[in-house]
């Protein structure tokens, strides 16, 4: 009898299990499901402004610019500058020999001095009835004559120094001191480096978007992390048949004269502006035909979401419906994801 007894003990103490066991068991189904979980990265919608943009690839030029010739035949006496040198508009560049025609200058400053002295005195005269009506106009007329003498003469002096037409940095010499200079080939070149051009081509769908005055923002590869401000200056009337695209030229200020001339630019023509936009990266977007989704997580669960997007400026995506500002977006990790896929949260990325 008291064997019977303690098989029974012994067979009921073996198919019970404690409060410990439980919770053991507990734990690990809990780790299994974490292990099991797919490990995400996610991020939170940000808010800012968004623009709606026009790309295009092209070269600056200057605005203004000019080759400087010499207005007479002479030569070459002195050089004031060099390739690299500021400028400003009347500054002198260059000088050519001007004792010939100096000395012809001061000849016709005194045929000049002589002739008003002589013209000065007739009017007395004239007035005192003591010479002819004829007499007088003969000596108006010489100082006529000598005063158009003198102008030549001096214009002529003047033209032997080369100036600056505009203020900016020479770009080109072609002079050299003794040079015989002619009026047909220009010895400087001066380009304004302060305002500077640059000219894209909008495609045909695109034209009605762009409008004078809109901004434009314009990077180079010399500098990565300065972008230049410019603006639309004109757009041409006319689309070219042959390349679809219409010519609008961008106006770029360059006070620091960093830009330089045929550098190689991406222009950004901003169209449109959104402000205080809800944002994701544009990794966060799922295609799937013509439907977009994005996967947010809620409880440890990755919930598949149908979006409605609207600007997208370089990685950002405008949000336009679908997610609110609290919620995690899965960014990374969402490869092979299904709606109530299990995931584990391994990184949370600022929006």
């Amino acid at each position: 009898m008291c064997a019977c007894f303690l098989l029974v003990w012994a067979a009921c103490s073996c198919g019970r299990r404690g409060p410990e066991d439980t919770s053991e068991a507990t734990e690990r189904a809990g780790r299994q499901a974490e292990e099991d979980a797919v490990p995400v990265t996610v991020i939170r919608p940000a808010k800012g402004d968004i623009l709606q943009s026009i790309h295009a690839t092209t070269t600056v030029e200057a605005k203004y610019e000019a080759d400087v010739y010499s207005k007479m035949t002479g030569f070459c006496h002195r050089i004031f500058v060099e390739e690299g040198d500021p400028v400003r508009a009347g500054d002198l560049l260059a000088k050519l020999d001007d004792a010939e025609i100096r000395l012809a200058f001061e000849q016709a400053a005194a045929r000049l001095e002589k002739a008003k002295n002589d013209r000065d005195r007739a009017v007395e005269l004239h007035a005192d009835g003591l010479i002819s009506d004829q007499a007088y106009q003969n000596l108006s007329v010489k100082y006529r004559l000598a005063k158009a003498d003198y102008d030549l003469s001096k214009k002529r002096l003047d033209d032997t120094s080369i100036v600056a037409p505009l203020s900016g940095v020479v770009t080109e010499r072609h002079v050299k001191v003794s040079d015989l200079v002619s009026t047909t080939k220009p010895l400087f070149k001066v380009v304004d480096l302060r305002t500077l051009e640059a000219e894209v081509h909008i495609p045909e769908q695109d034209y009605a978007k762009v409008q004078v005055g809109q901004k434009a923002i314009l990077t180079v590869d010399a500098f990565p992390e300065k972008p230049f401000l410019g603006k639309v200056e004109r757009k041409s009337p006319v689309i070219d048949s042959q390349s679809g695209t219409a010519e609008a030229t961008i106006s770029v200020q360059n006070p620091e004269g960093v830009l330089r001339p045929g550098m190689f630019v991406r222009v950004q023509i901003v169209v449109a502006v959104h402000h205080d936009a809800l944002t994701l990266p544009r990794e966060a977007i799922v295609m799937q035909g013509d439907r977009k989704t994005v996967y947010t997580v809620r409880d440890g669960i990755a919930r598949e979401v149908a979006v409605r997007t609207g600007f997208q400026e370089a990685d950002r995506v405008e949000i336009l419906d679908g997610v609110a500002a609290e919620d995690r977006v899965v960014v990374r990790g969402h490869l092979g994801l299904q709606d109530g896929t299990r995931v584990r949260v391994i990184e949370t990325l600022d929006g």
